[in-house]
């Protein structure tokens, strides 16, 4: 998945977990509607002005904004999972399970 996506992505993680609407959050950082929307979708990417813009509204340092690290398509992230756990030893493997069963469950 591309840059621009991905940040797309985590601002509108960051939007809905606010509760706000695109309308809500482009009159906060001073943009159109149909601009917010492109970034969401991935189509046009914020200027740097623009992201600390966001940083500010959301009320989060850059360097959180920027962590798009776990925005990823399923098939890499579950390869990615796939290699911890090829790697990992009993020990972990019994605290990862743990884990994983605390969250879905």
């Amino acid at each position: 998945m591309e840059l621009k996506k991905k940040l797309g992505k985590r601002i509108q993680e960051l939007r809905l977990k606010n509760n706000w609407k695109q309308a809500e959050l482009a009159e906060k950082v001073g943009i159109a509607n149909k601009t917010q929307s492109c970034i969401e979708t991935g189509k046009n990417f914020p200027s740097s002005e623009l992201i600390e813009k966001y940083a500010k509204a959301f009320n989060v340092k850059l360097s959180d904004l920027l962590n798009i690290s776990h925005i990823e398509d399923t098939s890499v992230l579950l390869k990615e999972i796939q290699n911890i756990l090829n790697n990992a030893n009993d020990e972990e493997i019994k605290l990862i399970y743990k884990i994983v069963k605390s969250i879905v469950n």
